[in-house]
């Protein structure tokens, strides 16, 4: 019974994961950036942006 339920908690979680990573992916490389407000690269490209 513990087998099944920590191999399903496992295998949910690898789902989720996967599931988040497609999700942030799919938004593109500065969009999904965890330092999207102090990103040098994210910073530069909006300013090309605004011009």
């Amino acid at each position: 019974m513990f087998n099944i339920l920590l191999g399903s908690l496992i295998f949910g979680y690898a789902i989720w994961t996967i599931v988040k990573f497609i999700k942030r992916s799919s938004k593109g490389k500065c969009a999904a950036c965890d330092l999207q407000d102090a990103c040098a690269k994210c910073l530069i490209k909006e300013e090309k942006i605004k011009r």
